[in-house]
């Protein structure tokens, strides 16, 4: 038999041709083949990337990954397209906007691991991007969950740049719209501070009706030049808070004897207690007969008769009720139609206010509640409500108060931060009477200028 050896023409023209074949092979094998992260890649935090974009546009020269979690909700659409998602690093780490190059099929709560090297990043509107990535770029590892920060409106707007892409919720807050609809630009609004809000038009809520109560609100921080918005993640985020209802219904005080001390006047009920000053109110008692006519018959209200400084209605963390976390209070009052002579009368003691009260000039005498924080012994510092002076007697209203939740607010109220983290371990606050006398010829006198109050009921938010 004849042997064919190694540097034989036809041999070494098979062994070129078996050479090429696996090569091809393995050149396709590998163009197929999807990017995935080798487990020790290099992970460079997202805020180091943000830090990176200082041009319009920047190719990252660093090699390695970055990790976290979808933070945007694809199925809602309220994003700019089906190529969009914003990841965040961590709970109270930093979030960033992530452009494909095509549609993705990645949901809420998936963890990605993405490689960035030589990508791209840009800026829109304020806005830092990481965009035109390949889709074999993006690697998901698995399922996690980002606890948003809980913050209020001014706090956001300090922070702005810095959580700029990232998950935070307001609450408590009021959502408002041109059309009263979830749609094009939203506002919401925590006390007196204000934030710009977006619904798109492809959004699957945009147009369904806005809700009245205060609400607790889930969004992504957007820039749009120096303005901070927030994107809602969805209409589900958006929840009602967790109220408490005093209605005054169920005393659980009102015999001669049941009252502890002679400098409060202690008014209990089921739901909470209640304090009031022995000689200036409030105090508890049965309507009196000018208001019958658009009160329940038998129902114990409390009564605010002056609007003295030592008036009060005062509320405060008892084994009742733990005011730790109070957002919002809504307080229903009437201004009494009482004229002339008129003794307010507690009803678990032997105190009693005697007033001459003048008649309610309607369309201009003012009716007003306010609330005030009380600090320490000394210091207090008053809210006012959203709802606009009333100019009539007998017929009650509801105004609605932001009770301040975080230590910023109240350090811009003039509060210190120590006192201020006090009073938010242990709030103490007292409804008071705001009503004046807007009549001309009424004296600042105290028998010529009281407008006495009576409270229906507190309902408390969470």
């Amino acid at each position: 038999m004849k042997r064919i050896y190694a540097g034989h023409p036809v041999t070494l023209s098979m062994l070129l041709i078996f050479i090429a074949i696996m090569a091809s092979c393995s050149k396709a094998k590998n163009e197929e083949q999807e990017f995935i992260p080798i487990p020790d890649a290099k992970q460079i935090s997202i805020a180091y990337v943000k830090a990176l974009s200082t041009a319009e546009l920047i190719k990252i020269k660093d090699e390695g990954v970055i990790r976290g979690v979808v933070i945007s909700d694809a199925s809602s659409k309220n994003l700019e397209n089906n190529r969009t998602l914003f990841l965040q690093e961590g709970n109270g780490k930093s979030g960033l906007m992530i452009e494909l190059k095509a549609a993705h099929n990645f949901i809420l709560n998936d963890s990605l691991e993405i490689n960035i090297f030589d990508q791209t990043l840009t800026k829109l509107n304020g806005t830092v991007v990481l965009q035109d990535l390949a889709t074999n770029l993006v690697k998901k590892v698995g399922v996690g969950h980002i606890i948003p920060r809980i913050t209020t409106v001014r706090e956001l707007q300090a922070n702005k740049k810095d959580w700029e892409g990232s998950l935070i919720r307001i609450s408590p807050c009021e959502l408002s719209s041109d059309n009263g609809n979830y749609s094009g630009k939203m506002k919401i609004r925590d006390g007196k501070v204000t934030l710009a809000s977006y619904i798109l038009a492809d959004a699957v809520f945009n147009n369904q009706e806005l809700p009245q109560e205060m609400m607790s609100i889930l969004g992504i921080v957007r820039l749009n030049g120096n303005e901070v918005q927030l994107a809602p993640v969805n209409m589900r985020e958006i929840l009602p808070l967790k109220y408490v209802v005093d209605e005054f219904t169920k005393w659980t005080n009102t015999g001669i004897n049941s009252i502890p001390s002679s400098t409060v006047n202690v008014m209990q009920t089921e739901v909470a207690d209640w304090y009031g000053d022995p000689k200036e109110g409030a105090i508890k008692q049965l309507a009196n007969s000018a208001d019958l006519v658009f009160t329940k018959p038998g129902k114990i209200y409390p009564y605010l008769p002056k609007d003295s400084i030592d008036g009060f209605l005062r509320l405060q963390r008892f084994d009742k009720l733990n005011l730790k976390g109070l957002k919002v209070m809504e307080v229903t009052f009437a201004a009494s139609k009482s004229m002339g002579i008129t003794i307010f009368s507690e009803m678990s003691g032997n105190q009693s206010i005697n007033l001459t009260l003048l008649p309610f000039n309607t369309g201009i005498d003012e009716v007003n509640i306010g609330i005030s924080i009380k600090i320490g012994n000394s210091e207090s510092y008053r809210l006012t409500s959203l709802l606009a002076p009333i100019k009539e007697t007998g017929k009650f209203y509801t105004a609605k108060f932001i009770i301040p939740s975080s230590l910023e607010d109240l350090i811009a109220m003039g509060i210190s931060a120590g006192k201020g983290q006090e009073w938010l371990e242990n709030p103490k606050l007292d409804l008071i009477n705001l009503s004046s006398r807007k009549t001309p010829g009424i004296s600042t006198y105290y028998r010529d200028r009281y407008i006495p109050m009576i409270i229906d009921k507190v309902k408390m938010g969470f």
